[in-house]
């Protein structure tokens, strides 16, 4: 009997070992499962951040080659833009060369008969709104042709230059338009100038050239000279470039008649003027 309980409690014994021995095993299991899990978690977190990472480079690769083809990109657009700059800059330049070339008399630097002709005409429609005295001066060179004849034309273009810069000098006033008209011929035209003061400006700039005493022994006073010839236009009388330019022109015929070297004057024909008037009305 006593044996029997000996037994039994052993029994006991051994399996409360056992079923210690199997509690600490389970937990040892569970235990290894769970850092299994954290384990294969952990190397799943490594990938992906890796992943990540590689992600990331990738976009920072493409980040960085967008950038640098948009900075070579605004570099082209920078030397188009130069490059458009610069030829707005030529045609610029080359269209005011144009434009001088168009209105310039390439001989003297004044300006040409186009441009004489249609300032002749926007003053005269100027003094007719303004109500104000216009005044033509036309003139030419004495005995130009038997200058050129005997000093030759490259000598005669020393003195239109000559004469031109004169005429620049004299007449300095704003509005004042000093044009060649043709050959050795000028005219100037003089916005608000009666006959009178128009006259003397002219005998002002005779004078300046006869001073300049230029030797010209075959001429009649034995130095080149100017004649010139004034007409003038005052409201209420109106004309039209055509008579202003005549009037002008039968004035310098009467300097010439008078011996040269002369300023002369003659009027507008009235009727000429008057018809003129009703014209532009």
């Amino acid at each position: 009997m006593t044996t029997l309980i000996d037994s039994s409690a052993a029994i006991s014994g051994w399996v409360a070992v056992a079923a210690l021995a199997f509690i600490a095993l389970l937990g040892i299991f569970h235990l290894w499962r769970s850092n299994a899990r954290i384990a294969q978690r952990s190397q799943e977190l490594e990938i992906e951040l890796a992943e990540r990472r590689r992600i990331e480079a990738q976009l920072e690769a493409v980040q960085a080659e967008l950038e640098e083809r948009v900075r070579e990109r605004t570099r082209s657009l920078e030397a188009r833009n130069r490059e458009l700059s610069e030829l707005r800059l030529t045609l610029e330049t080359a269209n005011q060369r144009l434009r001088r070339l168009v209105t310039i008399d390439a001989l003297t630097g004044v300006a040409n008969r186009r441009h004489f002709d249609r300032e002749l005409e926007r003053e005269l429609r100027r003094s007719r709104r303004d109500e104000r005295p216009l005044s033509l001066v036309f003139l030419d060179l004495d005995e130009f042709k038997r200058f050129n004849d005997t000093y030759g034309h490259a000598r005669g273009d020393e003195i239109l230059r000559s004469v031109a810069r004169t005429l620049n000098e004299t007449f300095r006033r704003a509005g004042d338009f000093v044009a060649r008209y043709g050959g050795e011929e000028f005219a100037i035209v003089l916005p608000g100038l009666d006959a009178r003061r128009a006259t003397l400006y002219a005998e002002r700039l005779r004078r300046r050239i006869w001073q300049e005493a230029i030797a010209f022994d075959a001429a009649t006073h034995g130095r080149v000279t100017i004649s010139a010839g004034v007409a003038t236009v005052a409201p209420p009388m109106a004309a039209t470039p055509d008579e202003l330019l005549r009037a002008a022109d039968q004035a310098l015929y009467r300097a010439k008649c008078l011996g040269r070297n002369q300023i002369a004057s003659a009027p507008v024909e009235a009727a000429s003027a008057h018809a003129a008037s009703q014209a532009a009305s």
